[in-house]
């Protein structure tokens, strides 16, 4: 019993300044990625994680390797301007920017980043190949395209809506603050039309099943940042947001 406390002992004595030791020394060196020092997160003193890193091992998840997400529900990023990934950013760390999906997925991914970060992840997603989109060439669909093409380029001078390619640029493309739109998903695109359109519209939103209580939550952007989209888009018929959005999404397929 003896001999083999005594080893036990000899054991701890020479592990546990190896172990602290390679602490100090991960902490020392910044990794490349999260997967050299996997206690980085726990350690005082541990390095910023760098956006490129952020982007590809926990963004990825809704947004895809390289920004081409494939629900809806989350936003193509891939070749989205810079400016206005960082603008929006902000938005929601400062949660002026909410959605019932950025409540539950990005209020609390954004709280914890740094001015630093959020200008890493824009520069990783700004220099993807821009997001594309999806051919449709059922006979129904291009009535639509043509329709929604006409939008785009021409606006609707009768209903006082204004051509996005006025703002967005002729390629969909946009520029600074104002967001790439062209190959984005044609459901989100109608889902931000439609918060356009009811910038004071709310939702009954209960979050985690039945152990919070029912809170109402904002459906729309910063109302300063969207009053110029509330009024273009304000007398858009319903058929016409759908016809610029299917148009939107098969730009640069």
């Amino acid at each position: 019993m003896k001999n083999t406390l005594r080893k036990l002992s000899i054991l701890a004595a020479v592990t546990v300044p190896l172990v602290f030791s390679g602490c100090t020394w991960f902490n020392d060196k910044p990794p490349i990625t999260t997967l050299e020092n996997p206690t980085r997160s726990r350690t005082l003193g541990d390095y910023e994680v760098n956006g490129k890193v952020l982007a590809q091992q926990v963004c990825a998840t809704c947004h895809g390797l390289t920004g081409q997400s494939e629900s809806p529900m989350f936003p193509k990023l891939a070749g989205q301007q810079k400016d206005y990934i960082v603008v929006q950013l902000k938005d929601l760390r400062d949660h002026s920017r909410s959605d019932k999906y950025a409540i539950v997925y990005m209020w609390g991914m954004a709280r914890a980043l740094t001015d630093k970060q959020m200008d890493e992840l824009a520069d990783y997603y700004s220099a993807q190949t821009p997001m594309y989109g999806e051919a449709n060439h059922s006979t129904s669909a291009q009535a639509q395209l043509k329709r929604g093409e006409d939008i785009f380029n021409n606006g609707i001078p009768t209903a006082g809506v204004v051509a996005c390619s006025g703002c967005h640029g002729a390629e969909g493309a946009g520029m600074a603050e104002i967001p790439r739109i062209a190959g984005q998903h044609s459901d989100y695109i109608m889902k931000q039309i439609h918060a356009y359109q009811n910038p004071e519209d709310k939702a009954l939103m209960e979050m985690g099943g039945n152990t919070w209580a029912p809170k109402m939550y904002d459906l729309h952007r910063n109302l300063e940042r969207g009053a110029a989209m509330n009024a273009m888009v304000a007398n858009m018929a319903p058929e016409d947001v759908q016809a610029v959005a299917l148009y939107l999404n098969t730009m640069n397929r």
